[in-house]
């Protein structure tokens, strides 16, 4: 895996440099690179990244943020045990609160973005398969999801979830290029998007359920029992 933040990504703004390197070290830890109870420290990452020690305490506090890092007195920032259990707890509080966001997005007065989701994720499924098709793909999920959010009307609720966003792009990262994965994501999503267009409640939080479960059970295989390779590419 790269260990160093590419030239023209060290004068970004503090901001973009938290987020590379949030992914770089969560990377990292999901790979078994940062074992748990390893200990983060800044000023070793900051050389190994080329970077000040600024982006990397915030990089650092964000990882503490979702559960993958603990902040103990005298020994600072140290991973935290980070297996198939803790995932599934993960996604346990996802489903919860997205089930119910996608019920309440039934309610929306205007569902123009989530029709065009549909025919979107439609003809993804149908279309070629070229060779940006995965990223293609892992964008159309990061929007529909926030889609559902924004169109439940909720504001803690997207805070909430926004907590999770991070993990469940580098989620979307590491199974980018798996295709039957990708497929099965976009037959859930269509189930969602349409049953969210027919205002009926109880089937689409049914369906968002589902795909959440499978959702956990895919990240598990690939991550854990058939453990994808590192990847280089990490797109934020």
């Amino acid at each position: 895996m790269s260990t160093s933040i590419p030239e023209a990504t060290r004068f970004l703004p503090v901001s973009t440099l938290r987020l590379d390197i949030f992914s770089q070290i969560l990377l990292s830890i999901f790979t078994g690179e940062y074992p748990s109870g390893t200990r983060l420290k800044v000023q070793h990452l900051a050389q190994r990244f080329g970077v000040s020690s600024t982006p990397v305490r915030e990089a650092i506090v964000e990882l503490s943020g979702i559960g993958v890092v603990d902040m103990i007195p005298n020994r600072g920032a140290v991973v935290t045990p980070l297996g198939i259990s803790e995932i599934r707890e993960m996604y346990h509080i996802r489903r919860i609160l997205e089930v119910e966001s996608t019920r309440c997005a039934c309610e929306c007065a205007d569902l123009e973005e989530i029709r065009q989701l549909l025919e979107e994720t439609k003809a993804l499924q149908q279309g070629p398969r070229g060779a940006d098709w995965s990223l293609l793909c892992s964008d159309n999920d990061q929007r529909t999801h926030t889609a559902i959010v924004k169109a439940s009307g909720i504001r803690r609720l997207k805070t909430e979830l926004q907590r999770y966003d991070r993990l469940m792009h580098m989620i979307r990262v590491l199974l980018k290029d798996w295709e039957p994965y990708l497929d099965q994501i976009l037959t859930e999503h269509l189930q969602v998007l349409e049953a969210i267009l027919q205002r009926d409640k109880d089937a689409a939080g049914a369906a968002m359920e589902r795909h959440l479960k499978g959702t956990c059970e895919r990240a598990v295989e690939g991550i854990f029992v058939r453990r994808i390779p590192e990847t280089e590419a990490i797109q934020n």
